[in-house]
């Protein structure tokens, strides 16, 4: 049981990692680089959404890290009530829900805004002209969303991230 947990820890531990630092990057530096070179950091959208598996990478080790989160949790304190009458299970409790939430954000609607970015992509790619200007506001829309729908995901993550730090701490 206790390589169990081992293996459970390094898996939550490093898979939340790169998933806060991404969420940090994208809304940091991404999402502002996209918006202030226009056309050109669409090619970066482009390129980064259908030729690398960035995403693929983001989803799995967010997916990862809330599987591996409610194994620790079930392995040390387990689904129980009496969980919550404990600051730490308290605590643990509010960043595994706060995590579970970011990580429906990021699925759900993170994943469909990307979707969405590769097919008016692909379309651009196709036409083999430059974007027209219903394809560029297309774009912008969806860079827009993208730039309102992460902060509320990294929030939760934050949270989350909080919450793991100080659960042992909280009586």
């Amino acid at each position: 049981m206790t390589t169990l947990i081992i293996i459970l820890r390094i898996i939550h531990i490093f898979g939340g990692a790169f998933w806060i630092g991404v969420g940090l990057f994208n809304i940091g530096f991404l999402i502002p680089t996209i918006k202030a070179t226009g056309p050109e950091g669409q090619k970066v959208m482009q390129h980064l959404t259908q030729k690398t598996r960035f995403q693929t990478m983001v989803y799995t080790a967010a997916t990862l890290t809330v599987l591996s989160g409610l194994g620790l949790f079930w392995s040390t304190l387990g689904f129980k009530a009496s969980v919550l009458s404990s600051g730490p299970g308290l605590v643990l409790t509010i960043g595994g829900a706060s995590g579970i939430i970011a990580w429906l954000i990021a699925i759900i609607l993170v994943r469909g805004i990307f979707t969405s970015m590769g097919h008016v992509g692909r379309a651009i790619q196709a036409q083999g002209t430059p974007p027209s200007p219903e394809q560029t506001a297309a774009m912008q829309a969806l860079v827009a969303q993208l730039g309102k729908t992460t902060p509320i995901a990294l929030a939760f993550l934050i949270i989350s991230l909080l919450c793991m730090a100080i659960a042992q701490y909280v009586i």
